[in-house]
């Protein structure tokens, strides 16, 4: 048996064979992730540029919208889940089961209001999204926590507070984020079985000396990065060939450099591309699949400029 320590007080510190009972750690993204110093240092070695944009990256005002799916969708702020932001349907669906989102914003910021285009579009389709923080960041905490969004999976399961939203599905749960908020899904969901998928955003490991603990991901992984402009992309490079034998694993690409395609009208091409994945995983839409899998399907990502890659699926 490989050890496994609890690490409480202190910060996470990688070594081979050494595994946290949790994915906690002192630093925001918890032990995937690493500290706004280090990350400096990092941005500095590699010359890396997250402001960096691309030919897909959105031009011009958004408009606002309630989302393009079938049910309208808005934001709530829920005393049951303080220091958070519900995107769910304006009403709650009667007609259908939604599975249930935990989100991390990117710089695991505590204000989800740039990522609310993309979020509302993915709870118009019958989703539940639980995100770190509240329009502001009026938390008293300037960066997430793996606590933040462990708290989102915990409102989900074990309490009534998501039921008012409609018929929610716990067994379908996600554990999402972009940036240090993707690195914060693939740690919160480290070691917790109640997430069944992690889906990141234009964000890798960036430690090497941590890529061993992929070795204990057991979920399914999709990554939407923003192809060699993106500060994430090499390091999804590293870490898609690095997980477990036989894990399904999904890898789309699109050049919009690291801030995504989130601010667009709906989301964009991001947003359609989780929309689909989700859709694919959640509700077994063969029309979702095909998009995500196959080049030549009507509005697959292919023909929207994205560059896929998957495996351990048919």
């Amino acid at each position: 048996m490989l050890l496994r320590t609890l690490l409480t007080a202190c910060a996470f510190v990688p070594s081979p064979g050494k595994f946290p009972a949790t994915g906690d750690d002192t630093i925001a993204g918890g032990i995937f992730c690493l500290s706004l110093t280090d990350l400096a240092t990092y941005l500095a070695k590699t010359g890396n540029n997250p402001g960096a944009t691309g030919t897909e990256s959105p031009k011009g005002s958004a408009a606002a919208t309630s989302g393009s799916g079938p049910y309208p969708a808005q934001t709530f702020t829920d005393s049951t889940l303080p220091k958070h932001t519900i995107y769910a349907p304006k009403k709650p669906p009667t007609n259908v089961t939604m599975p249930v989102i935990a989100w991390g914003n990117g710089g695991c910021a505590t204000d989800p209001t740039t990522h609310s285009n993309f979020l509302l579009e993915i709870a118009s389709h019958g989703y539940v999204i639980a995100a770190d923080g509240i329009a502001g960041g009026k938390t008293g905490a300037s960066q997430s926590m793996v606590t933040d969004m462990r708290a989102s999976i915990d409102w989900f399961t074990k309490g009534t507070g998501a039921a008012k939203y409609g018929n929610v599905n716990t067994s379908a749960l996600a554990t999402m984020g972009h940036s240090c908020g993707g690195l914060e899904s693939m740690s919160t969901a480290y070691h917790d079985d109640r997430v069944k998928r992690i889906v990141m955003f234009n964000i890798g490991i960036f430690n090497d000396e941590k890529r061993y603990l992929l070795q204990e991901i057991k979920v399914p992984v999709a990554w939407f990065v923003g192809g060699p402009k993106d500060m994430g992309y090499p390091n999804v490079e590293k870490d898609y060939k690095l997980l477990p034998a036989g894990l399904p694993a999904y890898k789309a690409s699109l050049d919009t450099g690291h801030g995504g395609t989130f601010a667009a009208t709906n989301g964009g091409k991001a947003a359609k591309g989780a929309v689909n994945y989700l859709e694919w995983q959640f509700r077994n839409d063969e029309t979702a699949k095909a998009k995500l899998l196959d080049p030549k399907a009507a509005g697959s990502l292919v023909s929207d400029n994205w560059t896929v890659q998957f495996k351990n699926w048919t």
